[in-house]
């Protein structure tokens, strides 16, 4: 329906002319119920003050004055763009005010810009709503009816944007990423630059690199072009400032060579929007019309010696003068030029160890893990984030994976499209990650094992299936020897790859398992926090930003809490009366105890509670809740019941946002596994015309699991600050095909356009399976000064099944050593019996029952918290040591 057709909300609210619309500080509220289709940032500048923006205030607990916030709304019929008032920042910067959400009492101000003649253009300014969270996180079911593509902006007549949007309130020509500022975003980036496609070089005189040595000391002008190979490609930068006019204040640089000397080559501002997504390495290009000067490296007085940078660098600017940029045809490129070739420095996971921190190389391998997209603050600019996530690769040389800490490369389309392995549906993941650097490595107590892993510089770059055809690395003799194992030792590696894992709480390199190498390793590094500071911490804490800190204390209890679909009652009617669902064996076999513990004792949670109120704390020490069984049928009947209900309606509710004062998981179901590229397809793209691909025999498909999930509470103790993130969100999940759209939308990033995907295709999380993780515990932390005490959970890492095992632990499986260790202990032969039978892990029973004593032991804890989104707040146990002396 067009914006002037009867039943347009916005219509009925701001009629034609606008002068009937009454004072600017006006403002009407929209009884239908509203969508939000886009929430997209970007900078303020001098000109973003005045009218009804003028009361935002800046700071980091205010309305994050820095930036500013385009709305998308939607009534149904048409397309409403209004700013944000900056008082309601925080709710974007916590996701709880986000594309696809609804809407309802919605407050708008309507303002005029004044530099504009006549009426000026209209600025509507969101002061006020109500957001409708829906307790699955889907989109509203009207939702699924819109049209998003097809509708018009109110305001804008009928005749449809040729240009991109730009800012309401800036003079800006861009729209920054939602959540980091290191990718590009937005239309404006996806123009083709002048004179692309690639050109043929014509005729001309050229100047090596060395000679430009001399132009700065003469000052020349109209320099010759250069010819150059990109070597390098750096992250992109956005040094925009609110106080500051600038269209696109961007940079980009490049490292480029030629036969004699190498050079840094940089593009300012608009000149990043034409060509930073079309230069690559191994590109050779040619340059006119550039400016000349020392580095800045140079310029700032640093040697150029240390940090390991070119002397000169090429400044080119979209004016004065206009620099000229060509990119030149491969078959075009002459021998005599002599350009260096790209060189690469792959490494093998059994290289790996031989190498040094700080060390620079290239890997490919396998993808079995992807974790979770997280934020961490940008030291330089404590304003921004950096988003980075971690991964697992296996390229068949060592048992071990590569780890892979992946920050942005401002290669945002190749970065969407990573996911793991899935061998049941025959797809794979080939990644490719150049310069990649070593980081310090980790030991164990026993000095055995080094816990090494690969952090992204900021001239990384990664590629995915789809982007490796062409690349220069397709000839690199280690990656054929990685594609011939591929195709010939995949069947082997089946039962690894169809274990692969998405998503969860991960932390890397694994903490020590005693209290004195931590002291030593950790603890210098990373100050104890008080209970009161983590309590203001998690109130602060913005969408998926990671901290981890230490805090001391002790343990007042300790629960089990089983991951099922349904709660404790119906699994142990289950386990006495029905077989358990069934799932992989050798998942079976390390929780038979558990399931013995559950079906035996009755206990719907089992609880340990270590201390209480007016019961001294000896006399508590060791006991367990016990709970009255009740009958089978009942129990069932239950279990039916909160089943049917959960499917029948999701609950609502609402969260008031007023000013100045503050108060949707969709996937599409994908189509058949030959749609994505398999084996064979994957490989292709590393063969050039000489080489024989062989036909692999198809992978079978993995058992599944089942997963579920009830929260357990824990006793007040003074202040309690209950747990209050969502479980499913921190346990890793196996990934299949089937669910790829669903399970990387749900641990990426919220996007900053709602897509107009039909809510009735959303799935629940809690139907993917569990990657490893049985079960978890809620442990509740008491604060020395018994003044506040905070619920925790411990995701205990499962031997051998689990992605975060990175070494055969070895202990008493107490729950202490538990706790300082993360996880139970790998499988060990008995000493006691003269048998050799392995001993299974203990029951949580049994766990449980062994933390006799923990009231007259005092703890240092590691947490884990991350924001999920709005007051969901995630806070995991990493570790947890018995103090020796005290700190």
């Amino acid at each position: 329906m067009a914006a002037s057709e009867p039943g347009c909300v916005f219509r009925a609210m701001f009629p034609d002319p606008p002068a009937s619309f009454g004072p600017v500080s006006s403002s009407l509220v929209c009884q239908e119920p509203i969508f939000v289709l886009s929430v997209e940032r970007y900078p303020r500048d001098p000109e973003s003050v005045g009218g009804l923006l003028e009361a935002s205030s800046g700071g980091r607990g205010g309305g994050r004055g820095r930036d500013l916030y385009d709305l998308g709304l939607s009534d149904g019929h048409c397309r409403l763009r209004a700013t944000l008032h900056p008082s309601l920042n925080p709710l974007v910067r916590r996701n709880q005010l986000r594309c696809g959400c609804e809407l309802r009492e919605v407050r708008l101000g309507l303002e005029y810009d004044e530099r504009r003649l006549s009426v000026g253009r209209r600025i509507f300014v969101l002061l006020e709503a109500q957001v409708v969270a829906r307790s699955n996180g889907a989109a509203p079911p009207a939702a699924g009816k819109l049209k998003v593509q097809k509708m018009q902006v109110f305001g804008q007549g009928e005749e449809p944007r040729l240009m991109p949007e730009l800012p309401i309130k800036a003079k800006r020509r861009y729209y920054l990423p939602l959540w980091d500022s290191a990718n590009y975003y937005g239309d404006a980036w996806q123009r083709e630059p002048p004179g692309h496609p690639i050109q043929r070089l014509e005729g001309s005189r050229c100047i090596n690199l060395k000679q430009l040595e001399d132009c700065i000391w003469q000052k020349k002008k109209d320099l010759p072009p250069v010819i150059v190979r990109i070597l390098h490609k750096f992250r992109l930068y956005h040094f925009g400032r609110p106080d500051r006019y600038s269209e696109c204040p961007f940079q980009a640089k490049f490292l480029v060579a030629d036969k004699s000397w190498s050079v840094t080559v940089v593009l300012w501002n608009s000149l990043c929007m034409d060509w930073y997504r079309h230069l690559e390495p191994g590109m050779v290009i040619r340059l006119h019309n550039y400016i000349v000067k020392k580095s800045y490296a140079t310029r700032m007085g640093q040697n150029a010696g240390v940090t390991k940078e070119p002397v000169l660098e090429l400044n080119l600017n979209p004016r004065n003068p206009a620099a000229e940029i060509t990119v030149i045809n491969s078959r075009s490129v002459r021998e005599e030029w002599q350009l260096p070739a790209l060189q690469y420095c792959f490494i093998t996971r059994k290289e790996l160890s031989e190498l040094r921190p700080g060390d620079v190389c290239d890997i490919i391998g396998l993808v079995t893990f992807v974790g979770r997209q997280e934020r961490i603050r940008n030291k330089e600019r404590s304003d921004e984030f950096l988003v980075y996530r971690w991964m697992h690769l296996i390229d068949g040389t060592a048992s071990e994976p590569f780890v892979l800490k992946l920050f942005s490369t401002s290669q945002p389309e190749i970065q969407a499209q990573i996911s793991p392995c899935s061998i049941a549906d025959n797809t794979v993941t080939l990644l490719v990650c150049t310069n990649v650097r070593v980081e310090c490595k980790m030991m164990d107590p026993c000095g055995q094992t080094t816990f090494p892993y690969l952090l992204t510089t900021e001239y990384s770059q990664v590629y995915v299936n789809g982007y490796h055809q062409g690349k220069l690395y397709v000839k690199n003799p280690k990656v054929k020897e990685f594609i011939q194992w591929i195709r010939s030792a995949k069947d082997q590696e089946r039962d690894r790859l169809s274990r692969t894992q998405i998503g969860g709480c991960y932390s890397y390199p694994p903490l020590p398992s005693s209290e004195r190498d931590y002291r030593r390793e950790i603890l210098g590094r990373c100050p104890l926090t008080t209970m009161s500071e983590l309590k203001q911490l998690l109130n602060q804490l913005e969408y998926r930003e990671h901290r981890q800190v230490t805090v001391q204390g002790r343990i007042t209890s300790v629960k089990y809490q089983s991951l099922d679909r349904v709660d404790i009652e119906s699994v142990e009617a289950c386990h006495t009366g029905e077989p358990a669902i069934g799932g992989i064996a050798e998942f079976e076999e390390l929780f038979d105890a558990d399931r013995s513990f559950l079906g035996t004792s009755g206990n719907k949670s089992p609880v340990i509670p270590v201390m209480s109120n007016g019961t001294p704390r000896g006399k508590q020490a060791g006991l367990l809740l016990k709970r009255k069984r009740k009958g089978t049928t009942r129990r069932k009947k239950q279990a039916s019941a909160r089943l049917s209900k959960d499917k029948e309606s999701s609950v609502e509710k609402q969260t008031t946002i007023h000013h100045p004062q503050t108060r949707e998981k969709n996937v599409n179901h994908a189509g058949s596994p030959g749609q994505d590229l398999n084996f064979i397809k994957a490989c292709q793209e590393f063969y050039t015309d000489s080489d024989d691909v062989e036909e692999m025999p198809s992978p079978v498909n993995p058992c599944s699991a089942h997963s579920v999930l009830p929260l357990a509470n824990c006793s007040s103790q003074q202040e309690h600050l209950p747990h209050r993130g969502d479980i499913s969100q921190m346990v890793a999940r196996s990934f299949h095909f089937r669910d790829k759209a669903f399970l990387l939308q749900t641990f990426g990033l919220q996007p900053s356009r709602f897509s107009g995907i039909p809510a009735d295709q959303t799935v629940d999380l809690e139907h993917c399976e569990p990657a490893c993780c049985h079960g978890y515990y809620t442990v509740t932390i008491l604060g020395l000064n018994e003044e506040l005490s905070i619920d925790t959970i411990f995701l205990p890492i499962v031997p051998r099944l689990d992605h975060r095992a990175m070494y055969p632990a070895k202990h008493s499986n107490t729950l202490i050593s538990i706790l300082a260790h993360g996880g139970p202990a790998s499988k060990q032969r008995c000493h006691v019996d003269t048998d050799s039978a392995e001993s299974s892990p203990p029951s949580p029973g049994d766990i449980l029952r062994s933390a006799a004593g923990l009231e007259e032991m005092l703890f240092i804890f590691v947490l884990d918290i991350c924001n999920q989104g709005g007051i969901s707040v995630e806070v995991a146990l990493n570790r947890a040591y018995v103090q020796h002396r005290a700190l």
